[in-house]
């Protein structure tokens, strides 16, 4: 392995707690969620309302309901996987064997399950959503690297709500537009182990106690039946709490889908393009050896899908995102897949 031996240094203030084409259609689900070891790869990336060939054409209210799993459970460093036995030598240099006596962190699982409740409105040339994530989320973790220091956390709870708008008013179809939206810090940051009691590291938390800025852009159209797009988000920590901002994230999607009016299923396909770069602060988790970051990195998912038109203004979709490229800083858990499942309703 060409990576120099890590190893993981919590910083932590003793005082401070550790750790959703057109109009509806556009409005992105792509502000991940933070986790420590992954924060490169732990969120649901794709555009999850680019659906059927009616969707982007209904003008008016929808609400709609979306599940995400994300099960963190593969070490990698840079582009390579290794096994947990590597990752505690990577993280624990000169203990023999690994593990055996107190050292660094080693995580081991982090399974996240998120509903998502969304309510859209959209009218001729704009459109705002509300996202309302609750989440479910399961970790565990050998805190100081050996199997006494087993410890692990469970919470189903409010998330960070995002508020995003967009406008098309600028191209004659409606077609190309731009996003515009907030993510609030109304998740809490006080969750604690079920064990020792010690709190959670901040990108663990159900919300990250941050209010972050949400840009974007978008365009689509048509070649013979193939509909097509491309978006790209960015999003950016404006204000954060207790020594800990996520860091900025660059999102950029693009996809076909065989769109047929009339068609009651449409397959379809996503490429999903991720730059994360690393959380900063002093609560976020940095190298013990060169105080270099263990967060961020580059990813690219491929994501098949399907929609169906269900009746009554009712349809729903399915995705599994699959990772094709990973390129993380230092160790990190990354999910072999992510699923996501939704269903929506137009009035």
């Amino acid at each position: 392995m060409s990576h120099p031996l890590l190893s993981v240094r919590r910083m932590r203030q003793a005082s401070l707690p550790l750790k959703p084409l057109l109009v509806v259609t556009v409005l992105l689900a792509a502000v991940p969620m933070q986790d420590a070891m992954a924060c490169a790869s732990c969120g649901c990336t794709l555009s999850k309302d680019w659906l059927g060939p009616q969707a982007g054409s209904v003008s008016g209210w929808s609400v709609g309901m979306s599940y995400d799993y994300i099960n963190q459970n593969t070490y990698r460093i840079g582009t390579d996987k290794i096994s947990q036995t590597q990752a505690q030598a990577i993280l624990n240099p000169g203990i023999n064997p690994p593990g055996s006596v107190p050292g660094n962190e080693v995580e081991l699982q982090t399974a996240t399950r998120t509903t998502t409740l969304q309510a859209d409105y959209a009218g001729e040339d704009w459109g705002v959503s509300i996202q309302v994530p609750f989440v479910d989320k399961y970790h565990t973790t050998l805190s100081d690297g050996t199997l006494a220091g087993y410890d692990q956390s469970q919470y189903n709870t409010l998330g960070d709500i995002k508020i995003i708008g967009k406008y098309a008013g600028w191209s004659e179809d409606n077609s190309s537009g731009i996003t515009v939206g907030v993510q609030l810090p109304t998740g809490q940051t006080h969750e604690n182990f079920g064990i020792s009691g010690n709190p959670i590291d901040p990108s663990l938390q159900p919300g990250t106690g941050a209010t972050s800025l949400i840009l974007g852009g978008f365009t689509s159209g048509m070649v013979g039946k193939l509909g097509w797009f491309t978006q790209g988000t960015w999003q950016h920590t404006v204000s954060n709490n207790y020594g800990y901002t996520p860091g900025t994230a660059v999102i950029v999607n693009a996809g076909v889908r065989y769109a047929e009016m009339g068609q009651r299923v449409v397959p379809m396909l996503q490429v999903n393009l991720v730059h994360r770069n690393s959380d900063s602060g002093v609560n976020a988790s940095y190298s013990g050896v060169d105080g270099s970051p263990l967060t961020g990195g580059n990813l690219a998912y491929l994501a098949p899908g399907v929609a169906a038109t269900l009746g009554k203004g009712v349809s729903a979709y399915g995705y599994v995102q699959i990772p094709v490229y990973e390129n993380v800083h230092g160790v990190q858990l990354a999910p072999r897949y992510i699923l996501s499942l939704g269903l929506r309703k137009n009035f």
